[in-house]
C-alpha cells in the first residue's frame, strides 16, 4: 500500500520511512500510543496492564495486556525495525502464561496499572466494561487472543500465523505499522493484514465452527460446593507423603499458589494429578501455610515437613522467599489411591489452576463418577 499526495493533477508518492528514522522508539512512543488509543484500532478493548510479568523466575514482559467485551484476555506485542521474527512464539508463550488468570487477579493487575496513572477503582471499571453486576469466574478468560504490531512480517511468520488461525483455532491479529514523513509531520498507517478485514467475518465463522465442541464443554452451571485441586508433578511433590501426612501443596510463586486461598476449611476437595488422573478426595482443614511453617504429626510428635519429608531441593531453596515459597493445605483424607490406580476418563473435568471452584457443566458429572470410584456416599 502506498500514500500519494495530489498536487496540480499529479500523484506524488509519499516515501515510506522507518520508525527509527523518525526517532520513534518501540516502548516510549509506539507502545504509549497504543496504550492510550488502542480502541481506535480495535474496538471494545480495555488495557489492564503494561509491561506485565507477574510470574515466577521469568524476566519476560507482555508489552500490553488487555481484555475484550467477552471477558477474553488479549496479549499485545510490538516489534520495531525487523520482520517480526519469532513474535508468534513469544506471544503464544505469554498467552499460555496468563491463561489461568482469574477475575480477582485481573482486578489486582488493573489496580496496579491504574495506580501508576493516578487512578483507582479497577473492580468497578472492569465490571462496567464487561457489563456484569458481579464477577463470574466461570465466564472469565475462557480464551486468550493475540494482537501483533510490527513494521513488517516475513513470509514464514505470516504462514505460521495463518496456519495457527485456521487449523488450531488461535485468534491472532497482525497489524503492519508503516511510517511516512510529510514536511515536519509523521504519519502512521496501521494496516491489519491478518485476518484481512474483508475476510474477517468468514474466518470468525470458520473458527467458531471448529470451537463448537470446546464451547459446549464451557457451558456453566451453579457451583456444586465441591472444590478441585491439582497436585503437581511426581518428581517435585511426593504423593505418598501427601497421603501419609495429610496435605496438598502448590509452588512456583504467588501467581500459582494464590488460588489455594479459594479452598475453604470444612469443605470437600477432589485432587487431580496432571497426566495421571484423580488420586484422592478429602476435607480441607486449613488455609494455605508457607512451607517453612508447615508442621505434620509424626510418631515423634509434631515436626516441620521440610525436615522429615521427601522434599525436592527446589522446595527447600525457595522456602525462605515469601514470594516463591510453596504453600501447603492440610487435608483429612476420605479416600486415596496410588498414582498407578488414578481415576481418569475422557470428558472428566480438568483445570490448570492449583485450586478451583468449577462451574463448567462437566464438573458435576465428573464428581458424580468420582464418588462411585472412591466409594463416597453422601
Amino acid at each position: 500500500m502506498a500514500f500519494y499526495e495530489v498536487e496540480q493533477g499529479k500523484l506524488n508518492r509519499i516515501a515510506r520511512v522507518s520508525l527509527a528514522s523518525v526517532q520513534m522508539q518501540e516502548r516510549r512512543d509506539v507502545q504509549a500510543l497504543l496504550r492510550n488509543h488502542l480502541p481506535e484500532l480495535i474496538p471494545d478493548l480495555l488495557v489492564i496492564a503494561e509491561e506485565f510479568g507477574e510470574w515466577d523466575e521469568s524476566r519476560r514482559r507482555i508489552d500490553l495486556l488487555a481484555i475484550d467485551r467477552n471477558a477474553n484476555l488479549v496479549v499485545i506485542e510490538l516489534k520495531r525495525g525487523d520482520s517480526g521474527s519469532h513474535m508468534e512464539l513469544q506471544a503464544i508463550r505469554y498467552a499460555a502464561m496468563v491463561s489461568t488468570m482469574t477475575f480477582e487477579q485481573a482486578v489486582q493487575t488493573y489496580e496496579a496499572f491504574l495506580g501508576r496513572h493516578g487512578q483507582s477503582g479497577s473492580r468497578e471499571r472492569l465490571l462496567e466494561f464487561l457489563g456484569w453486576s458481579e464477577p463470574d469466574e466461570g465466564e472469565f478468560a475462557n480464551d486468550v487472543r493475540i494482537v501483533l504490531f510490527s513494521e513488517d512480517y516475513s513470509r514464514e511468520l505470516t504462514t505460521s500465523i495463518l496456519w495457527l488461525n485456521t487449523t488450531r483455532s488461535f485468534d491472532i491479529t497482525c497489524f503492519r505499522v508503516v511510517a511516512y514523513r510529510v514536511d515536519q509531520r509523521v504519519l502512521l498507517d496501521f494496516q491489519q493484514i491478518i485476518p484481512l478485514r474483508e475476510a474477517q467475518e468468514y474466518q470468525v465463522k470458520v473458527r467458531n465452527k471448529q470451537q463448537e465442541v470446546q464451547t459446549a464443554r464451557r457451558e456453566h452451571v451453579p457451583w456444586n460446593g465441591e472444590f478441585y485441586a491439582n497436585y503437581g508433578d511426581e518428581e517435585y511433590r511426593s504423593w505418598s507423603d501427601a497421603q501419609k501426612y495429610g496435605f496438598i501443596s502448590a509452588g512456583g510463586g504467588e501467581w500459582f499458589t494464590r488460588t489455594l486461598r479459594l479452598l475453604m476449611p470444612g469443605e470437600r476437595v477432589w485432587v487431580n494429578r496432571p497426566g495421571a488422573g484423580y488420586i484422592g478426595v478429602g476435607v480441607i482443614e486449613s488455609d494455605p501455610i508457607p512451607a517453612k511453617d508447615f508442621v505434620v504429626d509424626t510418631d515423634s510428635g509434631p515436626q516441620r515437613y521440610l525436615d522429615i519429608g521427601q522434599v525436592h531441593p527446589g522446595m527447600k531453596k525457595s522456602a525462605g522467599d515469601p514470594l516463591r515459597t510453596d504453600k501447603f493445605v492440610k487435608i483429612r483424607w476420605l479416600a486415596t489411591v496410588p498414582e498407578s490406580k488414578a481415576v481418569r476418563e475422557t470428558g472428566f473435568f480438568g483445570n490448570q489452576n492449583s485450586a478451583a471452584k468449577p462451574t463448567t457443566a462437566s464438573w458435576p458429572q465428573t464428581v458424580g463418577k468420582l464418588k462411585i470410584a472412591f466409594g463416597i456416599d453422601d
